[in-house]
């Protein structure tokens, strides 16, 4: 069942920076850019150091599991200006990397100050494992999820094979598909779009090629969320925590926990395995709650919330609790 949604008033980006530097503010925002090998995620990065307003100022961040970024040095050629964090040689969403990575971006931030962030996953990263970046104690007080976009490849979807599974999980967590390559794959975007739809119901969808679409940081997924009151300045204090669990939870029993939480978060977002009804797709904005049955395989529950109301150890206490109701 669909609900109407509250009217929240979006943040002009470009207006917050000319009026206040954004390192004053309370975080940095991040913005994951996803996709599988050779969908055109270092051609979107592109696109997006080419669309941000100057005064902005931009780190990018890219992880290559190979152990040289050829990448890096394409994007040193668009001519805008950006500080540069590679991670080589593996997914940063891996265990073996993760401490490594995180003083390493922790360093950069400190060394740049940098005004946003864009962070280009490998293209076999599983995007649901970002839980470990934003809620560790070194990074939490710095950084907050912003957004998550996943460019996929037209062309090659339907041909992915035993990959499938890898793209399906980075569809299924993106606040944004691209579908790229459409000038190649033709007569059957319609159909590819059909079928990311049944994955991730709640995305928006865009179809492009070369990733020519716009990239506006005030009107991203989390930002659209935002709960601004005219003259306040910055940003509040915004936690973005992961909860994942392999225990099944009754659909009653989902709910009632999502009634509680939703109206302390900006958003929760993310897919529960459900004892009676399967899998379910969550999306919470504004106090209101969708949640739509989808046909893919079960996995694990993982939910995304946004909030400056709620820890990560309560929320996690909250779901055992419902994990027993009917």
């Amino acid at each position: 069942m669909e609900l109407k949604r509250k009217n929240l008033l979006n943040i002009n980006y470009s207006d917050l920076c000319r009026k206040q530097s954004i390192r004053e503010m309370t975080k940095i925002p991040v913005h994951i850019v996803s996709g599988f090998l050779g969908s055109g995620k270092t051609t979107f990065l592109k696109e997006i150091l080419m669309q941000l307003p100057p005064e902005l100022k931009a780190g990018i961040i890219q992880n290559e599991f190979a152990p040289v970024n050829v990448d890096g040095k394409e994007l040193q050629q668009s001519g805008k200006e950006f500080h540069l964090l590679e991670v080589n040689n593996g997914s940063l969403f891996c265990v073996c990397l993760l401490g490594e990575f995180k003083k390493s971006l922790a360093g950069f931030i400190e060394a740049h100050s940098p005004d946003l962030l864009v962070l280009e996953a490998s293209g076999v990263s599983d995007t649901t494992s970002v839980a470990e970046i934003f809620s560790d104690p070194l990074l939490s007080g710095k950084i907050y999820l912003a957004s998550l976009w996943c460019v996929v490849d037209a062309f090659n979807y339907l041909k992915a094979g035993k990959m499938g599974e890898h793209v399906h999980r980075q569809i299924r967590m993106a606040d944004i598909l691209v579908v790229n390559k459409t000038d190649k794959a033709g007569e059957v975007v319609p159909e590819i779009v059909q079928q990311i739809r049944m994955i991730n119901p709640f995305a928006e969808i865009r179809t492009t090629s070369y990733c020519k679409t716009p990239f506006l940081p005030g009107q991203v997924a989390a930002n659209r969320f935002f709960r601004v009151t005219p003259g306040t300045t910055g940003r509040p204090d915004i936690q973005s925590m992961v909860l994942k669990t392999s225990r099944k939870i009754s659909s009653a029993g989902l709910l009632r926990f999502l009634n509680l939480w939703s109206p302390q978060a900006y958003r929760i977002k993310g897919y529960v395995v459900t004892a009676d009804e399967g899998l379910l797709a969550v999306q919470c904005t504004g106090g209101e709650t969708e949640v739509r049955k989808v046909n893919s395989t079960a996995g694990i529950t993982v939910l995304i919330a946004l909030t400056d109301q709620f820890s990560l150890r309560e929320w996690n206490r909250s779901y055992t609790h419902h994990l027993g109701e009917l």
